[in-house]
Parts: structure tokens; C-alpha cells; sequence
């Protein structure tokens, strides 16, 4: 298989944010064992020498496939291309993980499979009310990332559901903060996309901007979206 190195330059050592992304990326990806997540073969972080040796993941992201696909993808098309990404954060999660940065630029589809990529703002999740170190991307990034506390899966359920939300309707979702005061997040389906009732229900609950209101799973939102636990 084809490999990638991905290194931290010398010059970038002395960067404390820089060189904590890149150690939780190493620890993240290196204990997951999924065909949905880009593969690890070895790391080494040290004093002088920070590097990465994984799989080379070779495809279109998430945002190239929408455009390419004139400004939005069908439902048909988008929910069985996702679907296997559910187990796979199922398995992120299952390691005491949160990957905090699911966006569709961070997804690739490769020869028809779709993978996991960038676990440089991964986290462990323990009880999910610790403070984290902030890691922003606008649209899709839950309250709970400004407020730097109360992180766990619901913040992935929250990432990934804006990312479909993106998907499905070309738009970025308005930022969580300013849903705040004024909700103008536009269902799906008033946009003519072809989801049921049922599944738009689903996607927006999973994008509830209060985290005790969301699927606090990726199982839950699979099944409101799927009909299935994945």
C-alpha cells in the first residue's frame, strides 16, 4: 500500500499548539483499527523528530464531491455513502475518543469508500464535562466547542450531522453561537431536498444546539436516519 509521511518540521517544535495536535493525532489514529479510518503504521514523537507514517488516502473530499456533483448531493446518493462512517465513529468513540473536527473537507471517498481523515484535534472523551482546548470549524463546530466544556460524542453527533446537512444542500449551517438568539437553520426539505420526514427529524435533531437535546450517540442519530443501529 501506498504511504504517506506527514512530519512536524523542526522549525514548528517550539509551538506548544502545534505539537499538541500533532501527539493527540498520533496517539488517536494509531490505537483505531477500522477500514473507514485512515491506517497508522508508525509514529514517532520525540524532542527533536515528530512524524506520522500512515495509509495514503487517495480520493475526493466531501466539499470536491458536492461541488462536483453541481452544488449538492442527493440523499439517494449521500446516506448510503455515509453510512459506513457511523460505525466507524462508533469504534472512535468506543476507544474513549472524540475526533472534534468532522467536516466534509475531512472526509474523502475513496474508490467508492468513504474515510476518516485528521485527528489532530482528537481528544479523549472520559465523562465529557472536562475542559478541552478550543478547535473551531465554523458551521460546523457544536456550543459546546466555544464554551470549551461538556465535550463528547453529541459533539461529533453534531459535526457529522451538519456535514450531511452541508452535503445534502450545498449551504454551510449557520454558526451554533448565532442559532443562539435566532434560529435560521433551513430544514432540508424546505430546500427540496429528498429526505423523508423522518430523517429530517433526525438530522436536525442532531444538530439541537443544546448538547442534553441531541443524540447523544452516533448510533441514535444512525437510527433516526437509517431505521438500524449500525
Amino acid at each position: 500500500n501506498a504511504i504517506a509521511v506527514k512530519v512536524l518540521k523542526e522549525e514548528f517544535l517550539d509551538n506548544e499548539e502545534l505539537v499538541r495536535r500533532f501527539k493527540n493525532e498520533s496517539k488517536a489514529i494509531s490505537i483505531l483499527d477500522h477500514p473507514n479510518i485512515v491506517k497508522v503504521y508508525d509514529v514517532s514523537v520525540t524532542d527533536k523528530l515528530q512524524y506520522i507514517v500512515m495509509e495514503y488516502v487517495e480520493g475526493t473530499n466531501f466539499m470536491q464531491l458536492t461541488a462536483q456533483r453541481g452544488g449538492r448531493i442527493a440523499a439517494s446518493e449521500l446516506l448510503p455513502l455515509m453510512e459506513p462512517l457511523f460505525s466507524a465513529l462508533s469504534a472512535v468513540h468506543a476507544a474513549g475518543l472524540i475526533h472534534r473536527d468532522i467536516s466534509p473537507d475531512n472526509l474523502m471517498l475513496e474508490r467508492g469508500s468513504v474515510r476518516l481523515l485528521d485527528f489532530g484535534c482528537a481528544r479523549e472523551s472520559a465523562r465529557g464535562t472536562e475542559t478541552m482546548t478550543i478547535a473551531l470549524k465554523q458551521g460546523y463546530a457544536p456550543i459546546e466547542q466555544y464554551q470549551r466544556k461538556g465535550q463528547g460524542p453529541w459533539t461529533d453527533v453534531y459535526a457529522l450531522s451538519a456535514t450531511m446537512y452541508y452535503c445534502l444542500t450545498g449551504k454551510v449551517p449557520p454558526q451554533s453561537l448565532d442559532r443562539i438568539l435566532e434560529d435560521e437553520l433551513i430544514p432540508p426539505r424546505d430546500l427540496g431536498v429528498d429526505l423523508t420526514e423522518e430523517q429530517q427529524a433526525a438530522l436536525i435533531r442532531g444538530m439541537e444546539i443544546q448538547p442534553r437535546r441531541r443524540y447523544q450517540t452516533v448510533e441514535e442519530l444512525h437510527a433516526g436516519l437509517y431505521g438500524s443501529v449500525p
